[in-house]
């Protein structure tokens, strides 16, 4: 049941306590207000500590303009939220107060900012079309990994497709879009060996054979795995696709992986240029319920062995 503000001035208003109440929840919905994208409008937050949000024009933020805070009197960046640096872009600003050690892990790490707020995003797999998760954003600000854009949720595919040199290139999963369009034609590097392990099914009793991949990046961006599965000694093996956007891959019981069978598991990246690097074999995993495992540690209460049959004799 919705109440307009209206209404609920009028019930907590007569008092100071009710008009105190009042406020505090006028205060509580600015906070979690957040301007949609055809308001034309964005939130900046003031760097001074303590200080709070300033709604200004999408354009004045992307131009990266100067602007005061009302509440602090201080000048920062509408761009970067971060104090006034005139002469110097944001990036240039950002190297020069960031700590060194930092700044190779991003190199390393290959984390890109958040247009919007700022934040460090880090992509571990999927495609260029970024969602940032932050509290800022609250996965509304959508962006380009590859140059930085800020993107409507209608630019999934539209920012890569529809210019020259982008058919063929695979759109979001690609290397190229429409602000950078020089192709990186480099295959997926050889990922870590999966891990296999023993797990709960989705059906109540049931076992699965759960891959985990280990962590993997590439530029492009790793599409799918091609999932080698083997039974040690004796040349029979399975091949199937796997997604990357989960952490693990599981299996059923059936023709693929069937129960009381040992297993060893292999996977090879495939991006838009091709086929990388098979990894190395994982461990041998026996399929069994006695090898089922939560976490890592092995759990007895979902196949406990049945309780002793009651005897119907009498010892002697």
């Amino acid at each position: 049941l919705a109440f307009s503000t209206v209404l609920l001035a009028s019930l907590l208003s007569g008092s100071e306590d009710r008009e105190q109440l009042h406020a505090r929840l006028l205060d509580f919905q600015a906070q979690r207000f957040m301007p949609e994208a055809a308001d034309g409008e964005r939130f900046v937050t003031c760097p001074t500590p303590g200080c709070g949000k300033l709604l200004l024009p999408v354009e004045v933020a992307e131009a990266k303009e100067v602007v005061t805070c009302p509440l602090c009197s201080g000048a920062f960046c509408a761009g970067c939220c971060e104090p006034a640096h005139t002469g110097l872009s944001c990036e240039a600003a950002e190297l020069q107060r960031m700590d060194p050690q930092l700044r190779r892990m991003m190199e390393r790490e290959s984390w890109v900012r958040c247009p919007s707020c700022r934040n460090l995003c880090d992509r571990e797999s999927g495609c260029n079309f970024m969602t940032c998760p932050s509290e800022e954003c609250q996965s509304k600000t959508h962006f380009c990994y590859l140059c930085g854009e800020l993107l409507a949720a209608s630019d999934h595919a539209a920012h890569y497709e529809g210019f020259e040199g982008s058919v063929g290139r695979m759109g979001p999963f690609g290397s190229v879009c429409a602000n950078k369009r020089i192709a990186d034609e480099s295959l997926p590097e050889k990922p870590p060996p999966p891990r296999l392990s023993v797990v709960v099914g989705e059906e109540e009793g049931s076992i699965a054979l759960r891959v985990t991949f280990g962590e993997h990046r590439s530029e492009p961006p790793t599409i799918y795995y091609r999932l080698l599965l083997t039974v040690p000694g004796t040349g029979e093996e399975k091949s199937l696709r796997a997604g990357v956007h989960e952490p693990h891959f599981d299996l059923k019981p059936g023709r693929v992986a069937q129960k009381y069978r040992r297993y060893q598991a292999a996977v090879t990246p495939v991006n838009i240029n091709g086929t990388g690097p098979t990894s190395e074999t994982s461990e041998v995993v026996h399929f069994h319920p006695r090898e089922l495992s939560l976490g890592g540690v092995r759990s007895d209460s979902a196949f406990a062995a049945p309780a002793p049959k009651p005897k119907r004799w009498n010892a002697r």
